[in-house]
């Protein structure tokens, strides 16, 4: 594994545990969220761009796709 894929991985795990507290959601919830709006996809496709700033805006990038679709969390 390269070095920019764990730090992919690493703002993906900081992101769903961000988001599982924030939304109050269990961990299998959480994922069943992350999973079906492609969510994880997302973070690694953007991670060139949201890694400059911090995991709080990267997470308010993961909501404000999610409000695109019409999900409420």
């Amino acid at each position: 594994m390269s070095q920019q894929q764990r730090d992919i991985a690493d703002m993906q795990c900081w992101v769903f545990r961000m988001a599982q507290a924030k939304w109050n959601m269990s961990a299998a919830d959480c994922a069943r969220l992350f999973r079906q709006y492609k969510l994880l996809s997302f973070l690694s496709s953007c991670y060139d761009i949201l890694h400059l700033s911090s995991y709080e805006c990267a997470l308010k990038d993961v909501e404000q796709l999610l409000a695109n679709k019409g999900v409420t969390v």
